[in-house]
């Protein structure tokens, strides 16, 4: 049995016609009834019935198509995985919308600029999609996870918040004080666990689900709010602190299933992606000062 007797199978079983088969597979008829008469006597048992109208499939031969299909793509895909000669790929990425924008859209420009023939749709998390832009913590053991930046989460707050006059902040110091909450958010139970086991509480002046939404709040004045230092990037209209009594860090990357295989091109260009996401350490810092 080889991948060229499953491919002349799987001709014969669509085609339902030995010589439909043989056209198809630009092959002669002989070839084809030859070859699937071989693979018969391979797995011992009747994969069609011939008759005057053409072929039918056994239960047999009902039973091996899609494993057949399925081997012949597999063997499709491998090969393009260390294929010089770029293809046409369209994929799907969906985008979790609590994730920096900015970084992700250096990561898609990346991705467009280095692998050629690639186009990309971009959905909502709760549509299905090849890959996805994500935290670690929303994987399962069933995905793999390529990480393309840390984030540490900071206070953000306006530019003359009282808060601003400490280089770092306590969390006791974030005790009743105006908040913008953001929901979802991937640490939001922990910070809440943090909050309630010191017993402190905050002002909950709006909750927002982006956190750009957050940040131009907090710019405003209506409040502070725990945000991932990454996601205020190029902002000067509001201040930046580090806690110095609770560290919450969150990984970002792309995932897909381990079922999925993409070609090798396509995950290297993901895994040199992060060499391009940050700027000079001294851009952060100022920020921070």
């Amino acid at each position: 049995m080889d991948i060229r007797s499953l491919r002349y199978f799987i001709a014969v079983y669509e085609e339902r016609s030995l010589s439909a088969a043989a056209k198809r597979c630009f092959v002669a008829q002989p070839s084809i009834s030859t070859t699937v008469s071989q693979l018969e006597d391979d797995l011992g048992t009747k994969l069609f019935v011939r008759h005057s109208k053409g072929v039918s499939p056994t239960d047999s031969g009902s039973q091996l198509y899609p494993h057949a299909c399925k081997m012949v793509s597999d063997l499709s895909a491998m090969r393009s995985l260390f294929s010089d000669t770029p293809t046409p790929l369209a994929l799907s990425i969906s985008l979790t919308p609590f994730l920096s924008g900015a970084l992700i859209s250096q990561v898609i420009k990346t991705m467009l600029d280095e692998v050629h023939g690639l186009t990309l749709k971009l959905v909502d998390e709760s549509e299905s999609a090849d890959l996805r832009f994500t935290c670690n913590r929303y994987t399962t053991e069933e995905d793999v996870f390529y990480p393309l930046w840390e984030d540490d989460y900071v206070i953000a707050m306006p530019l003359d918040h009282w808060l601003a006059d400490f280089p770092s902040v306590s969390i006791k110091q974030i005790d009743k004080q105006p908040f913008i909450s953001r929901t979802p958010c991937d640490i939001l139970e922990s910070w809440n666990y943090l909050l309630q086991k010191q017993e402190l509480t905050t002002d909950i002046r709006a909750q927002v689900k982006t956190e750009e939404y957050a940040l131009d709040l907090v710019a405003a004045g209506l409040g502070i709010s725990l945000i991932p230092e990454h996601s205020s990037r190029g902002r000067n209209d509001l201040c930046l602190r580090p806690l110095n009594d609770v560290k919450l860090k969150r990984a970002v990357g792309l995932a897909h299933k381990k079922t999925r295989s993409f070609p090798a091109h396509l995950i290297n260009t993901i895994l040199t992606a992060k060499q391009q996401l940050f700027l000079p350490k001294n851009a952060t810092d100022n920020r921070l000062a």
